[in-house]
């Protein structure tokens, strides 16, 4: 084969006509990947919150370090119910935790609390299988600016790491040695 100045430049100019329908098919590949990353994620943030949650004992569920700060229970509880109407509000969802008080969380059991935090990653995994990638692309407003969906599942993990945290404050200040910690899978 002669390589010449010709042969070059129509390999080159191939090329380019080419990179549209690659960078489309990796785009959606793209989504597709997030996708499972996110739930992959959620399957572990559920594991390790089901493990900080579980350290307390029930007794100490409602123990707050200030009277302003927010309890353990609430920690968890403002979890769920911050998440779902942020994901809710942005998706056009029904909330599934509008009709549950103030009231009504604030007498769950620990292991009633549990099976709660247990259906809300159920529910987290359900919104996200059944989101079309044309809706985890939209950007939505976000913070003062736009964000789309699927980075908004991933500043809601980012919000359940933080209180996950606080929690685990919560569990050093009353003798609790936290179990460790359970990383990325």
């Amino acid at each position: 084969m002669k390589i010449n100045r010709k042969t070059v430049l129509k390999s080159f100019l191939a090329s380019l006509i080419s990179i549209p329908a690659f960078s489309k098919n990796t785009e959606n590949e793209l989504l597709v990947d997030v996708k499972k990353d996110i739930f992959s994620a959620m399957k572990n943030s559920e594991k390790y919150t089901l493990t900080v949650y579980n350290q307390m004992p029930e007794d100490k569920l409602n123990w707050k370090y200030t009277p302003e700060s927010f309890s353990f229970r609430t920690q968890f509880v403002h979890c769920i119910t911050f998440t779902a109407s942020q994901l809710c509000g942005r998706m056009g969802l029904k909330n599934p935790y509008d009709s549950k008080s103030k009231e009504y969380w604030e007498t769950l059991t620990k292991l009633q609390l549990e099976s709660e935090l247990k259906e809300f990653y159920s529910w987290l995994g359900t919104i996200l299988i059944e989101s079309n990638q044309e809706k985890l692309a939209k950007e939505e407003p976000f913070v003062g600016g736009n964000l789309s969906m699927w980075k908004i599942f991933y500043a809601m993990e980012n919000h359940i790491i933080h209180h996950r945290g606080q929690a685990i404050c919560y569990l050093r200040l009353n003798g609790i040695t936290p179990i460790g910690y359970i990383g990325w899978a």
